[in-house]
């Protein structure tokens, strides 16, 4: 978009150029109490220059005002999304206390030891006396 913009400027200038020169008979401008005999391509060169730069000062104040809006809204936007994770955190962990509230672990058992360790530890019975 930004290179399109910039050719349609070059071809504007370009006609302004090729109007002014050949627009080359002198001219007197008045303006106020100054009077002023030059030629009559560069009263249209300055005449054009002076209209960009007017409308250049024209378009500003509401692009730096746009600017300025579109920061402020990325910073808010930037602290609800803060938020909005440690929401997400928040239910995350509450969905979980939730769930062990609804199934509580079975409790933990003690292993029974093997067999083998069993018998070592009784001691034999001795028979009885005949």
């Amino acid at each position: 978009m930004m290179s399109i913009l910039l050719v349609l400027a070059l071809v504007i200038a370009i006609i302004a150029v090729i109007f002014a020169l050949q627009n080359t008979a002198a001219v007197t401008v008045s303006f106020f109490v100054w009077q002023f005999h030059e030629s009559l391509a560069l009263v249209l060169l300055l005449t054009v220059i002076l209209g960009v730069l007017i409308g250049i000062l024209t378009i500003l104040p509401g692009s730096i005002r746009s600017k300025w809006r579109i920061s402020s809204q990325r910073k808010k936007v930037d602290i609800l999304e803060k938020a909005l994770q440690a929401e997400k955190v928040q239910r995350e962990d509450a969905v979980r206390q939730l769930e062990l509230l609804k199934n509580p672990p079975a409790p933990e058992r003690e292993p029974e030891p093997p067999a083998s360790e069993t018998q070592a530890a009784v001691p034999p019975i001795p028979p009885p006396p005949a």
